[in-house]
């Protein structure tokens, strides 16, 4: 499984921003020892497209491959509300990128990485409603404690002082195209309008928006429930428990959501309560995380167990309720003009699969039972607010359509990726997980073909190679599954009661002869899924800085638990 992106036409390598072909898993030749193999499956080799660049989303949490460059010469620093005009070359092209998460940020700073013919160097804007980027494979870490807020959610401003990058903090309201065709194709640029009535103009778009938390239109969820997606949303879940702990002997919580970010949650919530709460999973489906890896799943199920987490499968939710009201919560949020320390009883109303009926009483239900594109249509599912009007063609979802080269179908200057974005070629292929991993690699292809259709040189077809995934059981404990094939015989003698299986089981590690293609291979779990999870997810950060910012963090956090180990006072 190749790590880097192969060249498939050929005409960029001639022009000085190349494709390099490093960094193959299965080339253990070129990796020198099992154990490099291992740390590239987890971390990502930053071999990639561009010369000179280092290759590499989530929520998601897949590990993530074909990341992004890092240049630290640049002198020109981004400005918060500088718009277009801090361009670093005021002649060439227009690029405007509309979200910063995972796959806007990375597409930013990855077309900065290229090589630019003279004259080419786009002016590059990014657009996004938050000052801040929310690394939200972390978000888990807010509720522990154990990551902060630089960690976390460090400023765009910050992130983009390296780089002649401008920054535009808005709210996007609509694209307006300059020649939209009768049909609604278009060849050209336009102009980004934003909610405050500024606008933007681009001769090249990329839109990364990715998805908002939907309520599937469930009555008085978003009177009753917190979502978990972004960084103010943890916040606002961090105070709440902090609420409950201080008022509620033994509160009672309980997550929907059956998939990565719900067991993720219910085991964060559950770690720090330990013991002192009551927590339950409720998904609709007939296990958690369905298609998932079997070793995640029996992982997260253990230790889900362990903490006292009761799960409800087969479950749906048809309505929600304030405890004492006839209606489903009047017009307040979970955390709206009441208040954090409202103790109100939410009365969760659940329908199994033969029809019956069941009501849960909860002092905070947490609600991560998906997302859809902010793009679809009524994207005021939570907000009461219109999504952005964009012209491009969309699917059932309500996810832009692209090409192969996820170029956006009927516009050759308009690129989409992430969430918001489905790969179709004209005809529905399935989805690709809604992960951090998907992002990373599809921002490395859309900054090399933004910048070979700004040279007219051929573009290249975004090609998912899926790495394994990640997840959070708590602030010392997680599941890494990395699907290398595992041989029956090692399989067999890991799994036994030899020194082998007896070494490797406590250490955390299991071997399973199934690898599939997406199967198990190699599963981690335990404090050492969760050191690697943190260690992948440092390698991960955006720019060369922040890792630095992040890692001294760290070692200040690793001197203080050694130190009170030691029974020594913390040096500040």
């Amino acid at each position: 499984m190749a790590w880097a992106v192969a060249a498939s036409s050929g005409g960029g390598a001639r022009c000085g921003a190349g494709v390099q072909r490093g960094g193959a898993l299965g080339s253990s030749r070129r990796l020198g020892s099992d154990l490099r193999t291992l740390w590239s499956r987890v971390a990502g080799n930053r071999s990639s497209i561009g010369s000179g660049s280092e290759g590499g989303t989530g929520g998601g949490r897949g590990i993530s491959g074909g990341g992004v460059a890092h240049r630290g010469l640049a002198t020109c620093a981004a400005s918060p509300r500088s718009g277009a005009a801090a361009a670093a070359e005021p002649t060439g092209p227009r690029v405007c990128i509309l979200g910063g998460g995972f796959g806007g940020l990375y597409t930013a700073v990855k077309l900065e990485s290229l090589m630019w013919p003279r004259g080419t160097k786009p002016r590059v804007t990014l657009i996004d409603q938050s000052e801040r980027f929310s690394f939200k494979p972390l978000l888990y870490e807010v509720l522990s404690g154990a990551a902060s807020e630089a960690e976390v959610a460090p400023p765009f401003a910050q992130l983009l002082a390296p780089y002649p990058v401008a920054f535009v903090q808005g709210r996007v309201a609509s694209v307006q195209q300059d020649d939209a065709a009768q049909d609604g194709s278009s060849a050209g640029g336009g102009v980004v309008v934003l909610a405050d009535g500024a606008s933007v103009p681009y001769d090249w778009l990329v839109v990364s928006l990715g998805a908002e938390t939907s309520t599937f239109g469930i009555p008085g969820v978003r009177q009753c429930a917190l979502p978990f997606s972004t960084y103010q949303d943890a916040q606002r879940v961090n105070d709440r428990l902090a609420v409950l702990e201080q008022a509620l002997s033994y509160p009672e919580v309980v997550v929907v959501g059956g998939g990565y970010a719900g067991v993720e949650l219910a085991a964060a919530v559950a770690d720090r309560l330990k013991g002192r709460a009551r927590v339950k999973l409720v998904t609709s489906g007939r296990d958690i995380l369905e298609g998932s890896p079997q070793g995640n799943r029996e992982t997260a199920r253990r230790v889900l167990q362990d903490q006292g987490v009761s799960i409800l499968t087969g479950a749906q939710v048809t309505e929600m309720r304030l405890a004492g009201s006839s209606s489903n919560g009047g017009g307040d949020s979970a955390d709206g003009s009441s208040g954090v320390k409202d103790l109100a009883k939410r009365l969760v109303y659940l329908r199994d699969s033969e029809g019956q009926q069941e009501i849960l009483e909860a002092d905070l239900v947490l609600w991560s039972a998906g997302q859809a594109p902010v793009s679809r249509p009524g994207a005021a599912a939570v907000e009461e607010r219109a999504g952005p009007a964009l012209p491009f063609a969309t699917n059932a979802r309500g996810a832009l359509q692209t090409d192969p080269t996820l170029r956006a179908l009927h516009h050759s200057r308009v690129f989409a990726l992430g969430d918001i974005a489905v790969s179709s070629g004209g005809r529905e292929q399935p989805a690709l997980p809604a992960t951090a991993q998907v992002a990373f690699q599809q921002a490395d292809y859309v900054a090399w073909n933004v910048w070979a259709s700004i040279n007219n040189k051929p573009l290249l077809n975004f090609s998912y190679q899926h790495l394994g995934d990640m997840m959070s059981l708590g602030a010392a404990s997680g599941a890494v599954t990395l699907p290398i094939p595992v041989p029956p015989p090692l399989s067999a003698a890991a799994s036994g009661s030899g020194p082998l299986g007896t070494l490797l089981r406590a250490a955390g590690v299991k071997l399973s002869g199934s690898y599939g293609g997406a199967s198990d291979g190699v599963t981690l779990d335990g404090p050492l899924a969760a050191a690697v999870r943190r260690a992948a997810y440092l390698y991960r950060q955006p720019t060369l800085e922040q890792q630095v910012r992040v890692a001294g963090g760290w070692a200040k956090q690793l001197t203080s638990v050694l130190a009170a180990a030691a029974g020594r006072p913390t040096q500040r």
